[in-house]
């Protein structure tokens, strides 16, 4: 038991590897913790053990999901705490399984087969859990290296590349500790030949410009949750948005959040679209807002709309289950109340591609939470020139939870090399250039504008291109590699 509770201990000192800590070292040693606690122990032991670290991990690095419940849901407190670890908890259950693999499998095979086999199996799992059940990505632990040197590999094979990197890392420093002279000198080798090839790769621009810089202007109105929807504050809201926008109209490009128009399109088409889009075309400028559509009957989408030149909509594809739908809502939907915007569900769009026109420009399109999705977000390439994100975090109040967020972000733009726009209500409001580096950013709960250039881009990274392809050449290659090595102790035994 004692080693569960260092095992839990070490993934709450992982929360600190992310966002707004910063302290990346954290990962790779908090999980050569977990990997040496996986050793000689029983698999149900190893399940223990790595349940107890994720349920460190999620259950202290997302606790601020809690804020929109019990401030915004209607919950009590209590209630909201306990769904939030409950949700931890069950996430967790995938890194229970990874040590369960692990050891069932790997029991007998030499010391370095099995800390290999243990960073496999927890990529594998941070895979599995980036997808299924509609996938929660939060808190994998390659985002927390965004400012390492292994983000160098983000564009090769994305953010499970560099989680793979870091897990492999661990793997090498249990090594150093527990292993053989030999082995401790070739895994001292390993590490610099990662990390100084990541830190080489940093550097390597894969993407080119396709066109002259822009201007941009991105406004943050940091209108709190609880008054944003109020009927009394459409007015003041549009007046804002609209007079700030006015005053900007030199910019190529103006940006509002996500929903920043809190009424349904048809309500305010010819009253604001209309005459706006008339004044942005004379001005040849360009604006993208959020904004809610209800094309037919009970069908309500979440929408990134285009004005100026062209008119166009985005239907956000990926939406948050019981914040935006609620799965067999039928059974549960009255008791969280609430959560959503509206009380009937939105409908996910069903583009082919997450792409924007915005003017002569095509956007790769994000809402929120969509952006934590890679395999999706990368769909947008090669067409896309650069990516948005437009984003309502002020659910989660003063928590780590937006900053999270914005890492997360920052790694998008990195992996697919292209510069990302992100327009928030109150925060994280920011420019982030190919590399995922911040040019620059608006600090969070002020009302402010930013303005920036950028540049359109054109030509694919190799994640954005082939996906997961070189994670899973790794990966490949390191079971091989295992499963060799484990056939060699065989036969000598």
């Amino acid at each position: 038991m004692l080693k569960a509770l260092t095992a839990f201990c070490s993934g709450v000192a992982a929360t600190f590897a992310f966002a707004p800590y910063g302290l990346w070292w954290l990962a790779p040693v908090t999980l050569a913790i977990l990997f040496a606690l996986w050793l000689d122990c029983t698999p149900k032991q190893a399940f223990l053990r790595g349940w107890a670290f994720a349920a460190g991990l999620l259950g202290v690095g997302t606790l601020w999901i809690h804020h929109s419940m019990s401030v915004f849901g209607g919950m009590s407190l209590p209630l909201a705490l306990f769904l939030a670890m409950l949700l931890a908890s069950l996430m967790a259950l995938y890194y229970g399984l990874a040590g369960f693999i692990a050891v069932r499998l790997l029991a007998q095979a030499s010391l370095p087969a099995r800390v290999t086999a243990s960073a496999l199996a927890f990529v594998a799992m941070e895979w599995l859990r980036s997808w299924f059940l509609t996938g929660f990505t939060w808190l994998t632990v390659g985002f927390s290296q965004i400012d390492s040197p292994l983000s160098g590999f983000a564009p090769i094979g994305g953010v499970l590349l560099v989680s793979l990197l870091s897990a492999v890392t661990a793997a090498l420093l249990v090594l150093i500790i527990k292993g053989e002279l030999r082995q401790q000198i070739a895994a001292i080798i390993a590490i610099a030949m990662i990390w100084t090839t990541g830190s080489l790769l940093g550097n390597r621009e894969w993407t080119q410009a396709s066109g002259k810089p822009l201007n941009v202007t991105l406004l943050q109105a940091n209108i709190p949750q609880d008054q944003k929807w109020l009927p009394q504050m459409l007015s003041p809201t549009l007046e804002y948005y609209t007079g700030e926008t006015m005053k900007h109209l030199d910019s190529d490009l103006i940006l509002w959040p996500e929903s920043a128009i809190t009424a349904l399109k048809q309500r305010v088409d010819g009253s604001l679209l209309k005459p706006l889009s008339t004044k942005l075309a004379e001005s040849n400028s360009m604006l993208v807002t959020g904004i809610l559509t209800n094309p037919r009957g009970e069908i309500y989408y979440n929408n990134l709309l285009s004005l100026g030149s062209n008119e166009a909509l985005y239907d956000k594809r990926h939406l948050v289950p019981f914040g935006e739908y609620f799965p067999l809502g039928y059974l549960w939907k009255e008791s969280f109340k609430g959560l959503a915007t509206i009380g009937d569900d939105f409908t996910a769009g069903d583009a082919a591609k997450p792409l924007l026109q915005v003017g002569n420009y095509l956007a790769g399109a994000s809402i929120c939470y969509e952006i934590i999705f890679g395999e999706e977000i990368r769909e947008a390439l090669p067409e896309a020139h650069f990516l948005i994100n437009m984003s309502n975090d002020a659910w989660f109040g003063k928590t780590v939870g937006p900053l999270q967020h914005f890492e997360m972000v920052r790694m998008r733009a990195l992996e697919n090399g292209r510069y990302l726009l992100r327009a928030t209500n109150t925060g994280v409001t920011a420019i982030i250039d190919p590399l995922g580096r911040v040019q620059d950013r608006l600090p969070q709960f002020q009302r402010a504008e930013l303005s920036g250039t950028f540049t359109p881009y054109q030509g694919s990274t190799p994640y954005a291109k082939y996906g997961h392809l070189a994670l899973w050449i790794l990966w490949g290659a390191l079971l091989a590699w295992i499963m060799i090595s484990n056939r060699r102790v065989a036969l000598i035994r």
